[in-house]
């Protein structure tokens, strides 16, 4: 496939949601690909396997090889599975990671993160998949005083790497990832993306990698699990990461903040809203205000998003999704980036209801 092909596997080709909506379920650019968060649900959007973790984590694995394969791309370069689970038992998080490993290979990084609830009764599990063609075999470093691992992937444009850390270890993170890093032959300058997982209890120093920038976005969500290790996705590009973006005015944003990064041809946004005078759907309207801003002002749009990830604090509800959703969805059009939305705990910045993070490629014309 040409290097800078986009496809996409439309949404409503497969899975029927209970709102209209401008989303893929996979969305390639050229050797990559990314998913929408995969369900166990049939045609018509009903819960298969209602209340059973690990039936509907199967139904998982076949929705992802069949999808994979109308994409024309191969379970082997599965680089990352964000595995979205409701804990049931204790152990889920080591049960899934054998299940998933054992379908895709023992070097497939699988993030376990528990969330409270999903929006459909019944529903205890969603994936999120990263796969490239160009994807090399994994490789693993591990801190021998604490058990911190790191677990990298090159995959072509990006390396993906994914922490995990006894709750023990982090108090001292941020210095003994960094002595990873270096022997994983990763920098810091390089680092486009980054999402922590914590569980109740675990607080990171600030800017665990990502430096003194105060435009930066601390991104970190609270997992339902309180026996969880804190573990995080980074993603890395091959280029330097460049900073200097457009600065913008937008009205009511004091408590915004936003974390825009581009490399090779690539950028990553990361937004919160941390008004305690704005509830969840103000805030959804604040973030996607100032990033269609921000956009307009860098060269890029919400065409050019690939990947879209938004965790929220909110009920059990359809609703409560639909509510948050539909203000997002106003912002794209069809066929739209592969989008992930997830109730969570909390987020680590006080009075955030909401986060947003897009992963996209920069304008052909920019």
């Amino acid at each position: 496939m040409n290097s800078t092909a986009t496809a996409y596997l439309p949404f409503d080709a497969v899975w029927k949601m209970r709102i209209d909506h401008p989303y893929s379920l996979f969305v390639r650019e050229g050797a990559t690909l990314w998913s929408c968060g995969q369900c166990p649900l049939d045609s018509l959007g009903n819960v298969l396997h209602p209340g059973d973790l690990l039936r509907q984590a199967d139904a998982v694995t076949g929705f992802i090889r069949r999808f994979l394969g109308e994409m024309h791309g191969q379970t082997s370069g599965i680089g990352r599975l964000v595995v979205y689970y409701v804990k049931t038992a204790p152990g889920d998080a080591a049960r899934l990671k054998d299940l998933f490993r054992r379908e895709f290979g023992q070097s497939v990084q699988v993030v376990p993160v528990a969330i409270p609830h999903f929006y459909y009764d019944g529903m205890l599990i969603e994936v999120d998949v990263f796969a490239s063609d160009e994807k090399a075999e994994g490789t693993s470093f591990v801190d021998g005083e604490t058990g911190l691992t790191l677990e990298v992937s090159d995959a072509g444009p990006f390396v993906w790497a994914t922490v995990s850390s006894p709750r023990s270890a982090f108090k001292d993170i941020g210095s003994r990832l960094k002595r990873l890093l270096v022997r994983a032959d990763l920098s810091c300058e390089n680092l486009l993306a980054e999402q922590w997982f914590l569980p109740v209890g675990c607080e990171l120093p600030d800017r665990v990698l990502s430096g003194d920038d105060d435009r930066v976005a601390q991104n970190a969500v609270r997992v339902s699990d309180a026996e969880a290790e804190i573990v995080a996705e980074l993603t890395f590009a091959k280029a330097a990461v460049a900073g200097g973006w457009p600065q913008v005015n937008v009205p009511d944003t004091d408590h915004l903040s936003m974390s825009l990064r581009a490399a090779g041809g690539h950028f990553h946004l990361t937004a919160l809203d941390a008004s305690p005078n704005r509830g969840l759907v103000e805030q959804t309207a604040t973030i996607m205000k100032a990033v269609e801003a921000l956009f307009a002002a860098a060269g890029v749009s919400f065409r050019d998003v690939r990947k879209a990830t938004t965790y929220y604090v909110a009920g059990s509800s359809a609703d409560e999704l639909h509510d948050n959703m539909s203000v997002r969805n106003g912002y794209y059009a069809k066929p739209g980036p592969a989008s992930t939305g997830l109730p969570v705990e909390g987020l680590a910045v006080s009075g955030a209801r909401i986060s947003i993070s897009m992963l996209g490629v920069m304008s052909h014309d920019r």
